[in-house]
């Protein structure tokens, strides 16, 4: 997959998993921000308030990103980090999954856990819907009218969406472009000396 590229989520998604009388109900959640997850975790554990654990992991900022795992009491290693190796493998970006457990009375083990809330995350992972998106860098540009064909006819040969167009003494078009193509896209503007491109 290209550096443009990443895989994700847009709606939570229920994975359930069972073993030896105890329920991993798994949930795997869009997020961006670790103030959008904090938020879904509080509205899960409102839902679910009779479990033991609330075990999590999270993978955001796809240009950079940040992971975070969290066992909630179990041993340690065995929930939070097998929850993320799921989300690591599926190399999904701006999700989080929460996995909670209903103990059934009898211990599973470590190797039991790490399966137990693996499996539950990659049960919540096989019923949602992936998606593939793109990293974009939004650019500028103002220019007068004379030139506004010269713009349409480049931003068709290089598929560029507008996404804000600014009519007054001169023209402003915002155009959104993939990242690693921002340098090049400026540069294919600027050969025309008349026109203001800016990175946004």
């Amino acid at each position: 997959m290209s550096e443009d590229k990443f895989k994700t989520v847009l709606q939570p998604s229920l994975g359930v998993y069972k073993d030896k009388g105890s329920k991993f109900n798994a949930y795997l959640l869009p997020c961006k921000s670790e103030e959008s997850f904090r938020a879904q975790l509080d509205l899960v554990k409102s839902n679910e308030p009779n479990a033991r654990h609330y075990c999590w992991a999270m993978r955001i900022h796809p240009e950079d990103i940040y992971e975070r795992s969290n066992d909630d009491g179990e041993p340690a290693n065995t929930a939070g980090a097998p929850i993320l190796r799921a989300l690591q493998s599926a190399q999904l970006v701006d999700v989080a999954c929460v996995v909670v457990r209903y103990f059934g009375g009898i211990k599973l083990g470590v190797p039991g856990l790490i399966n137990a809330y693996g499996a539950g995350a990659k049960d919540a992972i096989a019923e949602n819907k992936v998606i593939t998106q793109t990293i974009t860098r939004d650019i500028a540009i103002q220019f007068d009218y004379s030139e506004l064909s010269f713009v349409e006819r480049v931003s068709r040969e290089l598929n560029l969406a507008t996404v804000e167009r600014i009519q007054e003494a001169r023209l402003r078009y915002v155009v959104r472009v993939e990242k690693s193509k921002l340098e090049e896209t400026i540069q294919h503007f600027e050969k025309n000396h008349l026109l203001r491109v800016s990175a946004l």
